[in-house]
């Protein structure tokens, strides 16, 4: 009798197919014209199921690459209906992708979380971190819709732009309001990791510098981003370049986060 897989598995392989699929099918219909219409529709269909999936397995699993995973997926829809800023899954569904193989092949390496069963002061903290770092990733593809449309209109190459591209307005807009919602997470995500720090939930002889160090450094790195912006009144172009930067250094930071087990313990 053949073993029944187990409904994490099945949950965790269609999330996968619809991103891939969903993957392909938007980033061909990037520069796409109303020929593939049709194709870019059932992109965006395997996104929304792929984020559905993910939400579910995140609930069921706990891992935090497919929460993160499931976090972005949600911010671009959110983005979709906010700002509609839809061809931004071109640059998303593909992040996505490839963080949830990566989440399987290093949880099934015994690198995988266990959120689920971590302490309620570990989970707000892992949360508010995850959801920064999705914002954070989210505001990397409107910085880089946002330099590719503006290289587009300086050089007046507006037939080059896919069907109903938005309008650079939209994506500034867009481009603020995930900043500063990735900014406030990030504070969050500080202020979390302080507390139980204070309360002492930290084991003895844990050294937390660097991961504490480049945890600030990117705080206040995209605080000088919205201080630029909203007080000294940057252009959006700049913001979009130190948005690039400001994801780079919290890549770097907080990587580990994908595959995160409390305290790097073994």
């Amino acid at each position: 009798m053949k073993a029944i897989p187990d409904i994490s598995v099945v949950i965790s392989m269609v999330d996968l197919a619809a991103f891939m699929l969903a993957s392909g099918l938007l980033v061909l219909g990037f520069k796409s014209k109303k020929s593939n219409l049709l194709g870019t529709r059932i992109g965006y269909v395997l996104f929304a199921i792929g984020t559905l999936c993910a939400t579910v397995h995140a609930l069921l699993l706990g891992n935090s690459a497919v929460l993160l995973a499931a976090a972005l997926a949600w911010g671009t829809v959110i983005s979709w209906f906010v700002w509609q800023v839809e061809l931004v899954g071109a640059f998303t569904a593909p992040v996505i992708a490839v963080i949830l193989v990566s989440g399987i092949f290093f949880s099934a390496g015994g690198h995988g979380a266990a959120f689920t069963e971590s302490q309620p002061a570990i989970k707000l903290h892992v949360a508010t971190a995850i959801l920064g770092q999705s914002f954070a990733i989210l505001a990397c593809g409107l910085s880089l819709l946002f330099l590719w449309l503006d290289r587009k209109l300086k050089t007046r190459q507006l037939g080059a732009l896919p069907e109903k591209f938005p309008a650079i307005s939209t994506l500034s807009r867009a481009l603020s309001g995930t900043l500063w919602i990735g900014f406030i997470f990030i504070t969050l995500s500080l202020l979390s990791g302080s507390l139980f720090a204070l309360l002492g939930l930290i084991p003895a002889g844990t050294n937390m510098a660097p991961k504490v160090s480049w945890a600030i450094l990117v705080w206040v790195w995209y605080l000088a981003i919205l201080v630029l912006r909203g007080v000294l009144g940057y252009r959006p172009h700049k913001v979009a370049r130190m948005s690039l930067v400001g994801f780079f250094l919290m890549a770097f930071s907080w990587f580990g986060l994908i595959f995160w087990a409390p305290w790097g313990s073994a």
